[in-house]
């Protein structure tokens, strides 16, 4: 059988996690499974299921075909032809008990990946980062984060202080995280709309994002080091949000 390169328009998305969840979620059109052939691995079950059901093509190809779509070997013998992740607009992240995310410059897909995955499990309302100089939506985050992006509504800004101002004019408090600021995450009342800004890896929070902020606030630690991975940062705040509103019972854990 001849096998057909993915189409323009269309993205290749790789791993067990990422494809189940794009099933799941059903915000992308998936055109195609590729397997490794001759594999016989039980986890693929529900993925070859939710494809029978949808009347999705599944073939069977060598590794070295995963690997070349890919581009690496760490498919887990399977790749998906899918359309782009389409982008939520901000408007509709904006209600009264919204949780926002904000990364401002992440660049590394590891750190972006992480937070999604967080952001996922702490009920994030969306994930805001910028069209450029920012880790791009790809099959990699989507991996690390065990398919989270998948699910997390997602808008890309060109200008964040814009949005940040948007926010406010909307009622969000807009926090940002900074080892430099003086109130501690965990001295802050954050049960109302929140818009939390995580800055890149190296420069944090840029300084024009920073002024724009209501406050920023730090995450006491002890240690030589100055300050937490971007992804740890953000996941310690994360779950001071997710712990105030379940203290409150403004959330629902054990949905």
């Amino acid at each position: 059988m001849k096998i057909k390169n993915k189409k323009p328009g269309r993205e290749c998305l790789y791993g067990i996690h990422p494809i189940n969840e794009a099933f799941a979620a059903r915000k992308r059109k998936i055109a195609h499974i590729y397997l490794k052939e001759q594999s016989n691995n039980p986890r693929f079950s529900s993925i070859i299921a939710s494809a029978k059901q949808h009347q999705i093509p599944i073939t069977y190809v060598s590794s070295d075909y995963l690997t070349q779509q890919a581009g690496h070997n760490d498919h887990q013998q399977i790749i998906a032809h899918v359309s782009p992740l389409p982008l939520t607009p901000i408007h509709s992240m904006i209600t009264e008990h919204a949780f926002i995310i904000i990364c401002d410059q992440i660049m590394d897909p590891h750190n972006m990946g992480a937070i999604m995955r967080t952001a996922l499990a702490c009920g994030v309302s969306g994930l805001i980062t910028t069209t450029d100089h920012a880790a791009p939506l790809s099959a990699t985050v989507s991996k690390i984060s065990s398919g989270a992006m998948e699910h997390l509504p997602i808008a890309q800004v060109p200008n964040l202080v814009r949005c940040m101002k948007n926010l406010k004019q909307n009622g969000i408090w807009v926090y940002g995280l900074d080892q430099e600021a003086r109130v501690a995450v965990y001295d802050s009342h954050l049960t109302q709309g929140v818009a939390l800004v995580i800055g890149g890896e190296h420069k944090g929070i840029r300084r024009l994002v920073k002024e724009t902020c209501d406050q920023v606030l730090h995450i006491p630690q002890f240690g030589p080091l100055d300050s937490l991975n971007a992804s740890v940062a953000a996941g310690v705040a994360m779950y001071e949000v997710f712990r105030q509103r379940r203290f409150i019972g403004a959330i629902d854990d054990k949905k």
